[in-house]
């Protein structure tokens, strides 16, 4: 099983007896730090403390096999501390993101808390692993992904990939169909993290291709645009989750449709933050590199004077 002692899911008050039928074999969580009581075991209808944390062995372990790579790949350089750093950050990320009261909160409560995990692992951690690579450590991977990733990696491929599995993932009866299935649900959490990896290397890696500035720039643009509509659905739509209208309590006093809506909105917000960093980064790199070519056009025409006297 990918994902142990993660809490069990509730009695909705649109369950039936067929559904009964459906309830996932769990294991008994740690009571919450709240003092909240255990939970009641296999499929009960007891109340899931918020603070009850869940664990994802799989991510926890890949995550410690990704350090030991890494650490095996620079072990003959000099990595820089930012670089490790980054790397750290993502491998964190991931980790604390999927091993917490956030995932409990995800799945047995609230969307934004599924929507945060989402950009988290499908945004955030990505660039941060990316950044952590040395460009040994790049070219390592590009060689070894042969014309596969080549072709993957392509801003043109990236891109519509990239959006596709955005909106799928959350599209109604495929998010439903993940947080009601672990196996599901494990699932969209690598989609996500394989995502963003595609989606990002054109922007931060040089290899096997190196794009321009002002492609990379024009790509995280489009990105931005094309991945805008969906938060502002989430913002405004209706309810379009039933998992979550379906949940018997409501955590802090959030009605589904509010819910849904401030996921949206953090999302938008999230992106906009997110995106126009990179943009930002971009323009400076462009600005730049246009400043170091008239410098050296300037210096080339002074030679050529020097040449003609």
């Amino acid at each position: 099983m990918l994902a142990a002692r993660r809490p069990a899911r509730r009695r909705s008050a649109h369950d039936g007896g067929a559904d009964a039928d459906r309830w996932r074999r769990v294991r008994t969580p740690r009571p919450s730090l709240a003092g909240a009581e255990p939970h009641a075991g296999w499929g009960g209808s007891a109340r899931v403390s918020p603070w009850a944390w869940t664990f994802e062995p799989a991510f926890a372990v890949l995550a410690v096999l990704a350090a030991w790579l890494w650490f095996r790949a620079g072990r003959d350089e000099q990595v820089p501390t930012r670089r490790t750093l980054a790397f750290a950050a993502g491998l964190v990320l991931v980790v604390v993101v999927l091993n917490s009261p956030l995932e409990t909160i995800a799945i047995e409560y609230l969307v934004v808390a599924h929507l945060l995990q989402n950009v988290a692992i499908g945004d955030w951690a990505p660039m941060l692993l990316l950044i952590g690579l040395t460009p040994r450590m790049r070219e390592s991977l590009a060689t070894r992904g042969g014309c596969v990733l080549a072709r993957l990696v392509r801003p043109r491929v990236a891109l519509p990939v990239w959006l596709v599995g955005w909106y799928l993932i959350h599209f109604g009866p495929v998010y439903d169909a993940a947080v009601r299935n672990e196996a599901l649900l494990n699932l969209e959490h690598a989609a996500l993290i394989v995502l963003g990896l595609l989606f990002w290397w054109p922007v931060v890696c040089d290899t096997p291709r190196a794009i321009s500035t002002l492609g990379r720039l024009v790509y995280v643009f489009a990105a931005f645009v094309g991945s805008a509509f969906l938060g502002l659905a989430l913002t405004f739509a209706p309810p379009v989750y039933d998992w979550y209208v379906e949940r018997p309590e409501r955590l802090w006093g959030l009605s589904a449709a509010r819910d849904q809506s401030y996921g949206g909105i953090l999302m938008s917000a999230e992106q906009a933050i997110v995106f126009g960093a990179a943009i930002v980064w971009l323009l400076v790199r462009l600005l730049r590199e246009e400043a170091a070519e008239e410098e050296r056009l300037a210096v080339a025409q002074r030679r050529a004077g020097l040449r003609e006297h």
